[in-house]
This record gives structure tokens, C-alpha cells and sequence, in this order.
């Protein structure tokens, strides 16, 4: 069994596209440190920002929270965000509260 605590980001950078793949547990204890990650990316002047989500076992409100301030963000600056969509537990919370209708979600990790 997993450590409760258990996350991690891995970064690529490819041009202008920036892409970061999250494992594991996205909470208040760990939302943080993807909106630092996020924010280091956007500093390099990405024009694309893919999240990969599919790699996450659950997400809380604080996660939630972010996407969309994250949305609400790029469609008013010079980026487009993207998010590989979760599965399971993970993907309920977004289809629970609504707000997968309203995210960007991409369902191929392949897809650009």
C-alpha cells in the first residue's frame, strides 16, 4: 500500500509546450506544490500547458479549486491549459461537482 503522502510531479518542457504529469495523491497537503510547478512553467513564457491527471488515485476541493482558477486564468492570459483526464475516484469529483463540463479535458495523453 502506497504511503498516504505519496506524490510526485515530473516536468518536460518542448518549445513553448510545457507538461506536467502528477502521481499519486492531490490534496491540501500537496496542491502546493502543483501550483509552484505551474508557476515555474508559466514564468518560462509557455503558450501550452498540459496537465496529465491520470496518474492521480484522489483529488480534494483544494485540487479542484486550482484547476479552475487555473482555467479562469489562461482564458485571460496569453496560454491554454489543458488536462488529461483522471480515472476513477479521482475523475468523480470533477463530475460530481460539474466542473468537468467546464474544464479543458483532453482524454489521449498523445493528444497536443
Amino acid at each position: 500500500m502506497a504511503k498516504p503522502s505519496s506524490f510526485t510531479i515530473d516536468s518536460q518542457l518542448l518549445g513553448d509546450t510545457a507538461r506536467l504529469t502528477v502521481v499519486g495523491e492531490l490534496d491540501i497537503a500537496t496542491v502546493g506544490q502543483l501550483e509552484a510547478a505551474v508557476g515555474a512553467m508559466l514564468a518560462r513564457g509557455v503558450s501550452q500547458l498540459i496537465i496529465d491527471l491520470s496518474g492521480l488515485t484522489f483529488i480534494d476541493s483544494s485540487a479542484l479549486r486550482l484547476f479552475i482558477v487555473l482555467n479562469d486564468r489562461a482564458a485571460g492570459e496569453a496560454w491554454r491549459l489543458s488536462l488529461i483526464r483522471p480515472a476513477g475516484q479521482a475523475l468523480s469529483i470533477f463530475q460530481i461537482s460539474g466542473a468537468e463540463e467546464h474544464l479543458p479535458f483532453i482524454d489521449d495523453p498523445g493528444t497536443r
